[in-house]
């Protein structure tokens, strides 16, 4: 939960991105939790089809790449990951503000497959500049990665967004821009011409969009997907979309199908980190690694129950599978999963 970063729109308490107030997790805690982690996706894995057996393993924060023990973290997990490399593919992904130095990046470069770096206007000249050097330094290496511009309500920083994609362009580095999620207090909300850029970004009028002060809520109007995917609505596949709606109160969703969320520095485990819910029909974690048993039981039960949507709007999870009324629920979840009696 550390972080190099202060940006004005990460979240506050049950979403907080970054609490430098907490301690870095022990190395010893981290590795078990690599150790569970793998045994939990395991089980949902032997439930779907041969041809989506893939698992991604996403480092997180905070900025977890400034955790002392980030290098040793990284450099076991292909060999923890070895009993399953015959049932299901990893890749090994960071989430990272590429805030770091050459030398740190330089000795983790190998044992990460993508990177997600995003790029926050709150930075100061220093660390753009920063910034711009690592993407170029991943990309020498050829190494893949995806740098999420997070586009910023603020007149000036919304044009510092602006500027970056153009630099990305230039220099042929994949991109997502993002627009902000705001469950917090501070409202990021966007005006006008701002809303105008969207509608290009998602090819999609947003004339529906929520309106606050003259401004677009776009966080309470609907959402795009975090890795850029593309969506199907009502099941229409011929028709996908970047932008949907993010309100299901009451329906049912996959979430845990797809998602594992630990938030390491306190043992809580979630099905996913926006999410949160739980099979109790609340917010909260279905466990916590002080008792991985407990969890893994949970997770082989064919019977438990399915998540229920009990928030006002979806953030992270909108992509997962889900329907109104549980007989669709059930048809949609045939295309990603095998009958139990099947599994092998």
């Amino acid at each position: 939960m550390k972080c190099n970063l202060d940006c004005t729109y990460c979240g506050t308490g049950l979403y907080a991105g970054h609490d430098n107030s907490t301690r870095h997790p022990p190395l010893a805690e981290c590795l078990k939790t690599i150790d569970f982690m793998f045994e939990y996706v395991d089980i949902y894995m032997r439930t779907k089809p041969q041809g989506i057996r893939y698992v991604i393993l996403n480092i997180y924060g905070g900025e977890a790449l400034h955790h002392p023990s980030i290098v040793e973290i990284l450099s076991v997990l292909r060999k923890r990951y070895q009993p399953y490399q015959d049932r299901w593919h990893l890749t090994i992904t960071t989430t990272t503000n590429a805030i770091i130095s050459p030398d740190r990046l330089d000795r983790i470069m190998s044992f990460i497959d993508e990177f997600t770096v995003s790029y926050h206007t709150d930075n100061t000249i220093d660390q753009k500049q920063q910034f711009r050097n690592n993407l170029l330094k991943i990309k020498a290496t050829g190494t893949r990665q995806k740098c999420v511009v997070l586009m910023h309500s603020e007149p000036d920083r919304f044009a510092d967004a602006q500027e970056m994609i153009a630099w990305l362009n230039q220099n042929e580095i994949k991109y997502l821009a993002r627009q902000l999620d705001h469950p917090m207090e501070v409202d990021f909300n966007y005006n006008q011409q701002q809303v105008v850029w969207f509608e290009g970004l998602y090819k999609k009028s947003l004339k529906h969009a929520v309106m606050r002060n003259d401004k677009a809520d776009l966080s309470d109007t609907g959402r795009a997907c975090c890795g850029g995917r593309s969506l199907c609505a009502d099941q229409n596949r011929k028709n996908p979309q970047k932008f949907v709606s993010n309100k299901f109160p009451g329906w049912h969703c996959s979430v845990d199908h797809f998602f594992l969320y630990i938030k390491q520095v306190n043992g809580e485990v979630y099905v996913n980190k926006d999410c949160k819910m739980n099979y109790n029909g609340t917010v909260g974690p279905i466990g916590n690694l002080l008792n991985v048993d407990a969890i893994l039981t949970q997770a082989r039960d064919p019977s438990r129950p399915v998540i229920r949507c009990a928030k006002k709007g979806c953030l992270c999870g909108v992509c997962a599978p889900k329907a109104e009324d549980l007989d669709t629920y059930k048809t949609i979840m045939r295309k990603y999963e095998i009958p139990t009696d099947n599994l092998l």
